[in-house]
């Protein structure tokens, strides 16, 4: 085996590991570790209105009696619930820590942890998880800037 092949299955197999840990920063773990399964009570999401009509209408019938709502708003509240329920408890989250006057979601989250006596555990934890998705996404954009290397390295542009 030539120099030049021998040094493409290596690289092949370098962005392969760091793609495979990269990974986790989108994931929490490693593709290779464990298969993720997915699961939700929402089905099919935003079209469970016309598929699953009942339970569509109970869960809005819950908010309009919980908020003290219209139906329009709990309609509306339901349907961002279900175009992005990640995206949904974070604005919730950040709107509930803003009306109790925090600047940012992490500093309510911390406040109100230190009011219950828990402030340097949430904060530690919190430092941990902002330094490890920060290297995680480091990793991640390295492997696939070092892959962008590799593939101009391997095919070098020669004009005609």
């Amino acid at each position: 085996m030539n120099a030049t092949k021998q040094q493409s299955y290596f690289f092949a197999l370098l962005a392969i590991a760091c793609y495979s840990f990269g990974v986790e920063a989108f994931v929490g773990k490693s593709i290779l570790v464990k298969k993720i399964e997915v699961s939700t009570r929402l089905g099919i999401g935003p079209l469970q209105k016309t598929t699953n009509r009942q339970e569509y209408d109970k869960v809005v019938d819950g908010l309009m009696f919980a908020q003290g709502i219209t139906k329009k708003e709990a309609e509306k509240e339901y349907n961002a619930y279900l175009d992005n329920p990640n995206n949904y408890a974070l604005q919730k989250g950040e709107a509930y820590y803003k009306s109790l006057g925090y600047k940012k979601l992490m500093d309510g989250v911390i406040g109100e942890a230190e009011k219950e006596g828990r402030g340097d555990e949430v904060k530690a934890r919190v430092d941990k998880f902002q330094k490890d998705s920060q290297l995680k996404g480091l990793i991640t954009i390295g492997s696939f800037i070092a892959l962008g290397f590799y593939f101009k390295i391997t095919n070098p542009y020669v004009p005609h």
